[in-house]
C-alpha cells in the first residue's frame, strides 16, 4: 500500500520540506506546499502563476482577474521556478515518483475574482476562460516537468477543497448576502475533463482528485477520467461507502486520509489509523487485497497549520501505517 502526504506543510525550507517527505514517502514523494511563504506560494498563488494568457494581480481582498500582472503574480510565477529548480537539482537523471498538487478549476473559479470583485464564478464565460486557461498553463508545466526530469513519473493531483460548495451552490457572493447558483455538475465535469486531456497530452499517467470536505462528486470525478480518489474518509456519508467500494473495483486508486488534521498537532499513531483502515474495509465489504494494490495512505488534508516537529511525526506516522496494512491486508 503506498502512502504520501497531500501537500501543505508548515515553514518556508522548500528544499528542506522536499528531503523530509523524501524520506518519509520515497515511493511518491508529495511536492511541498508551503503558504507561510506568503500568498504567492498557497494553493491560488501557485494555480495563478500556471494561468496562460490570463493576467492576474493581488489585492487586499486576495487574487483577481487584471489587465497586467502585477508583482505579486511575477513573485507567484518566479517562486514556482525557483521551487521546480530544486526540485530538478537532486533529481537530474534519478528515478523517482513525485506527486504535485495544484488547484482544480472548480476552486479557483471559486477564489479568483472579476474586476467588479465578484467570483469568477459569477460569470459563465469568464469561468470557461480560467478553466481553458488553467488547463492549459498545467499542461505546459506538465510537458516541462517531463522534459526537465525525464526519469522521474509524475502523479498529478487536482486539489478541489470548494468543488463540494461550487455543486451545492454555497459559496457566498462578494457582500456576502447571497450565494453564488449551483454550477452544473456536468458543466463542471468539462471543465475537469479539459483539464484531465491536457495532462493526459503532456505525459501524466496518474492523475489524482483531491478533495477533503464532504459532497465528493463522484461521477464527475469518473466522468473527467481521473485515476485516483483522495478524500478525507471522516467526511464520508453512508452513500459514499458504496461509491468508494465501486470506484475501487472498477480498478481506480483511493486516497484514504486516515490521520485527523482538524485539531493542530494532534498526531495520529500508526496503530490508530490501522484499526480505522481495518474498520473501513469491513464496511466497504470489498476484497482487502483491493485495498492493499490501489490504497493510498495519507493525512485527511494539509499540515500546513501544524508545527514542523508534529508534522513531520505525522508524516512518518503514515507511511508506518502504511507499511502495517501491508501485512494486515494480506492475511
Amino acid at each position: 500500500m503506498r502512502a504520501t502526504g497531500i501537500g501543505s506543510l508548515p515553514g518556508d525550507d522548500f528544499r528542506g520540506a522536499l528531503a523530509a517527505m523524501g524520506e518519509c514517502f520515497p515511493e511518491l514523494v508529495p511536492v511541498p506546499e508551503l503558504p507561510a511563504r506568503g500568498p504567492q506560494a498557497g494553493i491560488i498563488g501557485r494555480a495563478v502563476a500556471t494561468l496562460v494568457e490570463l493576467p492576474v494581480e493581488l489585492d487586499a481582498a486576495g487574487w483577481r482577474v487584471s489587465d497586467a500582472p502585477d508583482r505579486a503574480a511575477r513573485s507567484s510565477r518566479s517562486l514556482l521556478r525557483h521551487d521546480l529548480d530544486d526540485i530538478e537539482e537532486p533529481l537530474a537523471g534519478e528515478p523517482a515518483t513525485l506527486k504535485i498538487g495544484l488547484c482544480g478549476p472548480l476552486t479557483l473559479a471559486a477564489s479568483l475574482h472579476l474586476k467588479r470583485g465578484e467570483a469568477v464564478l459569477d460569470d459563465p464565460s469568464a469561468r470557461r476562460d480560467v478553466a481553458a486557461s488553467l488547463a492549459a498553463g498545467q499542461g505546459e508545466l506538465a510537458a516541462e516537468l517531463h522534459h526537465r526530469m525525464p526519469a522521474v513519473t509524475w502523479v498529478w493531483q487536482i486539489d478541489e477543497p470548494a468543488a463540494p460548495a461550487v455543486l451545492g451552490g454555497t459559496i457566498p457572493t462578494q457582500s456576502g448576502l447571497h450565494r453564488y447558483p449551483a454550477l452544473d455538475v456536468h458543466i463542471a465535469g468539462r471543465d475537469a475533463a479539459i483539464l484531465v486531456a491536457g495532462l493526459r497530452e503532456a505525459g501524466v499517467g496518474e492523475i489524482a482528485w483531491h478533495c477533503c470536505a464532504p459532497g465528493i462528486p463522484w461521477t464527475m470525478m469518473a466522468d473527467a477520467g481521473v485515476d485516483d480518489a483522495m478524500i478525507d474518509v471522516a467526511t464520508l456519508r453512508t452513500a459514499d461507502l458504496d461509491r468508494c467500494a465501486e470506484w475501487l473495483e472498477a480498478g481506480r486508486g483511493l486516497g484514504l486520509g486516515l490521520a485527523p488534521t482538524g485539531t493542530r498537532n494532534a498526531v495520529s499513531s500508526a496503530d490508530e489509523m490501522l484499526d480505522r483502515l481495518l474498520g473501513l474495509v469491513r464496511t466497504l465489504g470489498v476484497d482487502p487485497a483491493l485495498v492493499a494494490d490501489q490504497g493510498i495512505l495519507t493525512p485527511a488534508c494539509g499540515l500546513a497549520g501544524w508545527s514542523q516537529s508534529a508534522a513531520s511525526r505525522q508524516c512518518s506516522q503514515v507511511a508506518r501505517a502504511a507499511e502495517l496494512a501491508d501485512e494486515q491486508l494480506s492475511d
